[in-house]
């Protein structure tokens, strides 16, 4: 760990210091070891040796520390008014981490919700625009695990160090994250105590990190409401996708957002598209750009359609574009419904679709 990256780690471990202290006290005294130098005798031995001990846990757990004077540290997150000072990451932050954007939503999702989240991450996977999300429940899974499959590189950003995974039931999705060179991100060194608000202290890097942030399902209160709120705060683009339902409260955070002009209304992925190069004009690809997107996306799915059995194929390409029942599959794969019902069981005994309320499937 280079010097200034020790001073900046110590910096973030004094008490109720915070990212804003820790910004305004390196203005007063221009680098990490002079603001460092500032702090009484006695604390600054605690602090760089506990310093020490957190660098050692981090690189045990194969990961690193990143400084916001680091070239690695994301652009766009570094000009947030209350950036972390360090992040510690684990994997590759994407090349193109400054083309990121956010997917957010709320933990209890419906299957129309799940559905959104996953045409926005295809879309995204078209353009070759990073997932960022924050592994919890519901939409952020979604969107996490469509990253997974169409080999879109994403990052998962915790509330809590990277020596744990929340849920339990996503730790392999965190993997497959890593694995299709994605990363974890996390402002917490590891074994910190979780607490309530670090989880919506997360939405703020989270959002920080994008240049544009994408509401798939959300009732009038919740943490992607935060989320929405801290990325125009941020000046960032904001989008909802429009209810599918007029009056269910499931969908109360997606219209207020809308009603009051805070997002977007994504009623089509092309619509969207429009709207985010207009907003975004950095985000425009060249033929040249999106020729190699697709060469990627498809050799993605060829890698994937590897390990699936021949007869199984075209039941697992629909079920991975969105999630559909075995009738609709019967209709549109023109197949008998008990052949598609044995083609969808074999699929689930290689876990790589999981069956949902409703005889409907969906992609694991």
């Amino acid at each position: 760990m280079k010097p200034h990256v020790h001073f900046l780690l110590a910096l973030t471990l004094v008490e109720n210091l915070g990212p804003k202290g820790l910004t305004n006290l390196l203005k007063i005294h221009g680098s990490p070891k002079t603001a460092f130098e500032s702090i009484p005798r006695g604390v600054r031995r605690a602090l760089f040796l506990r310093a020490e001990e957190i660098n050692q846990q981090v690189t045990t757990l194969g990961a690193r520390v990143v400084s916001c004077h680091c070239k690695e540290y994301p652009f766009n997150l570094r000009n947030i008014c209350d950036a972390p000072g360090v992040i510690y990451v684990k994997g590759t932050i994407p090349e193109e981490i400054d083309k990121a954007i956010a997917v957010v939503g709320t933990r209890k999702c419906s299957e129309e919700g799940k559905r959104f989240a996953e045409m926005a991450v295809d879309q995204m996977a078209k353009n070759g625009f990073p997932l960022v999300s924050g592994m919890a429940l519901g939409i952020d899974t979604a969107a996490h695990k469509a990253a997974v499959f169409y080999g879109l590189k994403s990052v998962a950003v915790f509330a809590h160090g990277l020596d744990r995974i929340h849920p339990k039931s996503n730790v392999r999705l965190a993997h497959e994250i890593l694995d299709k060179g994605g990363a974890w991100i996390s402002e917490h060194p590891p074994g910190t105590n979780v607490l309530k608000w670090m989880f919506a202290a997360r939405n703020r890097i989270l959002v920080g990190l994008c240049v544009g942030t994408v509401l798939a399902e959300s009732p009038e209160s919740g943490g992607s409401m935060i989320s929405l709120k801290l990325a125009l705060d941020y000046g960032r683009a904001t989008y909802a996708f429009q209810p599918p339902n007029a009056y269910m409260k499931r969908w109360d955070g997606n219209r207020r957002v809308i009603a009051e002009n805070k997002g977007f209304a994504i009623k089509t992925m092309a619509q969207w598209m429009r709207k985010l190069h207009h907003e975004v004009p950095a985000m425009k690809r060249t033929t040249h750009e999106m020729n190699d997107v697709k060469k990627a996306a498809k050799a993605n799915m060829d890698a994937a359609l590897e390990f699936i059995p021949d007869p199984c194929k075209s039941v697992y390409k629909e079920v991975s574009v969105n999630t559909i029942s075995a009738f609709e599959l019967s209709k549109k794969l023109k197949t008998n419904i008990k052949i598609i019902r044995t083609r969808l069981f074999i699929l689930e005994t290689l876990q790589r679709v999981e069956r949902l309320p409703g005889d409907c499937y969906s992609r694991l």
